[in-house]
């Protein structure tokens, strides 16, 4: 028999209590006739093939009798067949601590690591290091499908990355604001747009000086992100066709929403829907310098998440205001030479933690 330790960690779990007192309990507690007749009838819809419906109804037993070990084992399954990974091993997890010594319990943590390796990755906590700084947001490493196969050429082939370590992006694109509080003035084409507004009208060297006196204040080491870390996030653990849906509109301005025929602009920045990492704008709103060069294609591109080198233009993703939401797909790039300005340029930090 393996130890429980082995199998679960209760020290910040909440449910540590629940589970505590339920394993003191004898003789153990009887399942309450409501959570049985849930439990009957989500067995049954199992057995029909409908397992969202099965799930709702284990949830619904859980409520009243949190306790009940087989519940969330059954759950956890549930989930884990519905490939919703990161809940079924919350469940499985509880399962464990409920019933560390169960004849299933092997079986159960074998569960958990099967599903570690494609459960989607959650993102950590909020960093803001000073007022003027950009709100940054924690990214868990992990791997990623990067590309479109049915994309533009220099969208493939799709290769496989992996992020070998946590950094942090910013949670937005960098505003007026924000930049004007670094550098002393505002150079965007749309000032009359407001402070929350995305920085606009900078260049990737022009960028390069805003990091230079933004780590000089503050002795952190921000950066531009990487176009492999760059798309990670974006895509926080989906294959969605923009950063966050698969609707342009639900998360982007793009040419289409932005404004009327010839007057599109800016908009200020998270006012569409963020995607899973709690990121705003990945798609849309202003293109994004990042850090690499441009290359062609991925043929021979870094697989461990470092900036491509080596070309002459720099790399831009995202999309903008002012283009066809084509361009605001998640494996979309673009790019330009690094001291070009445009009124749809901008971009979003990235920090390397300790």
């Amino acid at each position: 028999m393996i130890c429980a330790p082995a199998f679960a960690d209760d020290s910040n779990d909440p449910f540590a209590d629940v589970a505590a007192k339920y394993r003191a309990a004898k003789p153990k507690p009887a399942l309450p006739e409501e959570a049985r007749k849930y439990k009957v009838q989500a067995e049954f819809l199992a057995q029909e093939k409908q397992a969202d419906k099965a799930i709702g109804l284990y949830r619904k037993a859980l409520d009243i009798a949190p306790w009940w070990p087989e519940g969330h084992y059954q759950l956890a399954l549930l989930l884990g067949e519905t490939k919703k990974y990161g809940d079924a091993m919350g469940e499985m997890k509880r399962y464990l601590l409920l019933a560390p010594d169960a004849p299933e319990a092997r079986a159960a943590q074998d569960k958990i690591y099967q599903w570690e390796v494609v459960a989607e990755p959650v993102a950590g906590k909020e960093i803001k290091d000073c007022p003027e700084c950009p709100e940054m947001v924690e990214i868990p490493a992990g791997s990623f499908d990067m590309g479109s196969g049915k994309g533009e050429p220099d969208e493939q082939p799709v290769h496989r990355v992996t992020i070998p370590r946590p950094f942090a992006i910013g949670k937005t694109e960098v505003t007026h604001e924000q930049w004007r509080a670094v550098m002393g003035k505002n150079p965007s084409h749309f000032e009359g747009c407001g402070d929350t507004c995305p920085v606009e009208q900078v260049s990737w060297d022009e960028v390069q000086e805003y990091i230079r006196r933004l780590n000089a204040r503050t002795g952190k080491h921000y950066r531009l992100p990487t176009e492999a870390e760059w798309e990670y996030a974006c895509r926080a653990g989906s294959q969605q066709e923009y950063c966050g849906s698969d609707s342009a509109d639900s998360v982007s301005w793009n040419d289409i929403n932005s404004g009327s025929f010839f007057f599109n602009t800016p908009h200020p920045v998270a006012t569409k829907q963020a995607n899973a990492f709690g990121l705003y704008d990945m798609s849309g709103n202003v293109w994004e310098w990042v850090q690499d060069t441009y290359h062609d294609s991925y043929n021979g591109a870094p697989v461990d998440g470092s900036a491509w080198e080596g070309g002459s233009m720099r790399v831009l993703r995202g999309g903008s205001w002012g283009k066809n939401p084509k361009f605001s797909r998640a494996a979309a790039r673009s790019k330009f030479a690094s001291n070009y300005r445009d009124y749809s340029y901008g971009f979003r930090l990235a920090r390397t933690l300790p």
